[in-house]
C-alpha cells in the first residue's frame, strides 16, 4: 500500500486531500445538520461521501483522472452554495479548495474549474448584494486574494508536474537512445503475463544485437558506435507498428516487444527489421551495419524471466549461427 503511494504522485494526492476533507469536513456537516442549517450540512456530507467514493474508486481501478476530476467539480459546486448560504462565513472554504483542486486535476483543468467557481460567486454577488458579500470592498478584496492565490497556485502546480514529467522520463528511459530503460520494460513483460493470462492477448518478443559492435567502438571510436545505437531507435520505430516498444537491453542489445501477433507475422517483422538495418545503416567508411534477432512467442505458464531467456538464448543461436539471421526459440 506504501509503495503504491510513492509510485502514484496523483494518487497518494487523492488520497491525501480526500484523507483531509473527511476528517475536517465531517464534524461541520454534522455540526451544521444538528444547528438546522441543512442546506450547508447535507454540502458539507455530500463533498465526504463524494470524496470517499472517488479514492475507492481510484483504488480499486487504477484510474485518478476521472476520481480528481469527480471531486474537483464536486468541491467547486459545494463551495459556491456554502458561500451562498453562510455568506461571508463560507468565504474562508474557499481557500482550502483552491489549493486541493490543483491536487485533484491538471494545472490547466484546475484553474478552468477555479475561474467558473469564483466567476459564479461573482456573478451571484452581483446580482443579490448582501447575500455573500457586506460591502463591495469586501467582495474587491475577496476577488484580489483569490486571483492571487489561484495565479500562484496554477504556477506552482505546473512547475511541479514538469519536474515530474522530467523525472519519470529520466527514470524509465535511456539517457542515450531514448527507448524504454530495463526498468520499464521488467514492468511491461510483467504486465504482458496478466494480460496474456486475462484476456487471452498473444505477445511476441524480440531480442536484437548489433553484430560486432566492439570492433566499431575499436575502429571507429565510440562516438561512432553512440551514434549507430541512437540511430537505431527512429530505424526500428519506422519498421514497427504504433503499439510495439522498444528498450535498450544493456550495451548494443535491444529488446522489442510485441501484442497481438502470430509466429509467422513476428519472425517476418523481425527478418524486415534485419534487413531495414542491413540497408539503412552504415559506418563511416561505407560497410553495411548487420544486427542478429532472437524471437519468441509466449507460451502458458511462463514467467517472464523465462520468455525473455528463451528469446535472448535465440539470439545467441544467431550470432553462433553467423550473424545477421533471425532465429525463433524453440
Amino acid at each position: 500500500m506504501l509503495q503504491r503511494l510513492k509510485d502514484d504522485f496523483y494518487l497518494a494526492m487523492l488520497t491525501l486531500v480526500g484523507a483531509i476533507i473527511v476528517l475536517c469536513v465531517t464534524p461541520y456537516g454534522i455540526y451544521r445538520l444538528l444547528s438546522g442549517n441543512l442546506l450547508v450540512g447535507l454540502a458539507d456530507l455530500i463533498m465526504v461521501l463524494c470524496s470517499v467514493l472517488a479514492v475507492r474508486s481510484a483504488w480499486h481501478t487504477g484510474d485518478t483522472v476521472k476520481p480528481g476530476l469527480f471531486m474537483a467539480v464536486i468541491f467547486c459546486v459545494g463551495a459556491v452554495l456554502v458561500c451562498i448560504s453562510l455568506g461571508v462565513d463560507g468565504l474562508f472554504w474557499v481557500y482550502p479548495f483552491l489549493v486541493f483542486v490543483f491536487f485533484l486535476v491538471s494545472p490547466l483543468r484546475a484553474f478552468g474549474l477555479l475561474i467558473v467557481m469564483l466567476s459564479t460567486l461573482f456573478i451571484v454577488a452581483w446580482y443579490h448584494p448582501g447575500v455573500i458579500f457586506s460591502s463591495n470592498f469586501q467582495l474587491l478584496v475577496f476577488f484580489v486574494t483569490t486571483s492571487n492565490t489561484s495565479v500562484f497556485a496554477f504556477i506552482f502546480a505546473y512547475r511541479a508536474q514538469i519536474q515530474r514529467e522530467e523525472l519519470q522520463r529520466l527514470a524509465t528511459t535511456d539517457g542515450l537512445t531514448g527507448a524504454a530503460n530495463r526498468r520499464t520494460l521488467n514492468e511491461q513483460l510483467a504486465l504482458a503475463i496478466r494480460d496474456f493470462k486475462l484476456a487471452n492477448r498473444s505477445f511476441g518478443l524480440m531480442v536484437l544485437d548489433l553484430d560486432h559492435f566492439k570492433h566499431i567502438n575499436d575502429n571507429y571510436g565510440h562516438k561512432t558506435g553512440d551514434r549507430m545505437l541512437t540511430e537505431l531507435i527512429p530505424l526500428l520505430q519506422s519498421l514497427l507498428r504504433n503499439s510495439d516498444q522498444v528498450f535498450r537491453f544493456g550495451g548494443e542489445e535491444f529488446v522489442v516487444l510485441l501484442a497481438d501477433i502470430r509466429q509467422a507475422d513476428l519472425l517476418k517483422l523481425a527478418d524486415k527489421i534485419r534487413h531495414g538495418v542491413a540497408t539503412r545503416l552504415t559506418l563511416p567508411d561505407g560497410k553495411e551495419l548487420t544486427t542478429s534477432i532472437g524471437a519468441a512467442m509466449l507460451k502458458p505458464a511462463e514467467d517472464w524471466e523465462d520468455w525473455l531467456h528463451r528469446a535472448d538464448m535465440a539470439l545467441y543461436q544467431a550470432k553462433n549461427d553467423g550473424r545477421n539471421r533471425v532465429v525463433a526459440a524453440s
